[in-house]
């Protein structure tokens, strides 16, 4: 088997990182992936891609077909992919805009989104499932295969251990409670207001919940399909309004909740003309991607809009207090990380010792076959099959015991671990 940790990669860009246009252009509509990701796999030349787009990040985690490959091809040939050179509108971006991860640091990058280290809001909750769902959607759809399953798996072990063992799973936050954090501020001026939630996505039962919890405001939800959002009135004691009925004014708000996932701004000062009707201000948060209001809005007067970019800012002082946490989780990861590069390693060295097995095997058939025919023929054929059973299972586990402790050996070593591979790699094959 040869050497696969040295062939993994990863793009990555996030909020804070990049821009929010950046990440709206990057993030592919559902209903298109399947046939786009097919595309991009192709274009980048690579045997595995998984692509994970969430509210504040993107991520393309790839197994390239050579190890020396540059990582920054790949995210050239993504930005080839994603844009045109003579589209006006494209967003501006620069290469710092990116962080390129090759080999083992892509490996500790996977490990670290999955066990939210690397998230915007330090131990959100819903990353962990976000991964798996982009994993799983990239095994259905063939565009994955062993080798990220393998690392994928593994990083999920080490994400649980963060949780069960660290401060990081007792308190799980999201963008949905950092966005409640200015919703508490506004009720607190406003206890009457009217709130509208947009879209039957996960975010807008994650808002309902958390405004019921401490307040009792009118709740209206709002989506295309009234009958998708007919459960959450029921559940929330709210009301439910077609989008094309509330943006011709069947109700007013005070504050929208909007989490669609709309390619295209829904809401601009010609459709939230009937929704603010006399009001003096209208408070909104938009936690989509791509946006549901237009960027114009936030230069009007009558609007606050608080998008996930804008929502970021906030979540600088959870960072302060959870990296106090933190370098514990920091050491599970590491452990974790070492179990899966020896076991990498493992695989990758062990048919070194492939025709050790063989031979051991072969000798241990022969004796044992003397043996039965003499001083064991006493034994009855199940006895004698058992016996050959387990001499055969130990040898072959002994033979390899010499792969798993140079695995070891050579991750703990501090000789350059991908000049090790390269020469053991070359023995392989």
């Amino acid at each position: 088997m040869r050497d696969t940790i040295s062939k993994i990669a990863c793009v990555s860009t996030k909020l804070g990182k990049s821009g929010i246009e950046l990440m709206e252009a990057l993030t592919i509509p559902e209903s298109e992936r399947i046939e786009k990701l097919a595309a991009l796999k192709s274009k980048l030349g690579v045997s595995e891609l998984i692509y994970l787009a969430t509210c504040n990040r993107v991520e393309f985690a790839v197994v390239r077909e050579k190890s020396g490959d540059d990582a920054a091809v790949l995210r050239n040939r993504i930005l080839d992919f994603f844009f045109d050179d003579g589209d006006s509108n494209r967003p501006g971006f620069e290469p710092e805009n990116f962080r390129l991860y090759s080999g083992r640091d892509a490996a500790r990058h996977i490990f670290r989104v999955a066990a939210s280290l690397d998230s915007i809001v330090i131990g959100e909750a819903q990353i962990l499932g976000q991964v798996k769902s982009a994993q799983k959607f990239a095994q259905d759809n063939n565009l994955s295969g062993l080798v990220l399953e393998r690392l994928f798996s593994a990083a999920y072990k080490a994400a649980k251990q963060v949780r069960t063992e660290t401060e990081l799973g007792q308190k799980p936050v999201s963008m949905a409670s950092l966005a409640a954090l200015r919703l508490d501020e506004i009720l607190a001026e406003l206890p009457n207001a009217v709130i509208a939630m947009i879209g039957s996505g996960s975010m807008t039962p994650k808002m309902a919940e958390i405004i019921r919890k401490n307040h009792d405001n009118q709740l209206i939800f709002v989506n295309r399909t009234i009958n998708k959002i007919e459960h959450f009135a029921d559940k929330y004691n709210g009301l439910s309004l077609s989008l094309d009925d509330f943006i011709d004014g069947a109700a007013v708000a005070d504050i929208i909740i909007s989490s669609t996932s709309s390619p295209e701004p829904i809401f601009n000062d010609i459709t939230l003309k009937n929704i603010i009707a006399n009001k003096v201000k209208l408070f909104a948060f938009d936690l989509a991607i791509p946006r549901d209001f237009t960027p114009e809005l936030n230069r009007n007067g009558k609007y606050e809009i608080w998008d996930l970019e804008k929502l970021n800012t906030l979540s600088q002082k959870n960072r302060r207090e959870r990296f106090k946490t933190a370098d514990l989780a920091n050491r599970i990861i590491e452990e974790q990380l070492k179990i899966y590069f020896q076991k990498e390693i493992a695989q990758m060295i062990s048919p070194l010792f492939d025709s050790a097995v063989t031979e051991s095997i072969s000798m241990a058939e022969e004796g044992l076959a003397n043996l039965f025919k003499g001083k064991l023929s006493h034994l009855s054929p199940s006895d004698q099959e058992t016996i050959l059973y387990w001499s055969k299972k130990v040898l072959s586990r002994a033979c390899y015991l010499p792969a798993r402790n140079l695995a070891e050996q050579i991750v703990n070593s501090d000789i350059d671990q991908d000049i090790r591979l390269s020469i053991i790699n070359r023995n392989v094959r």
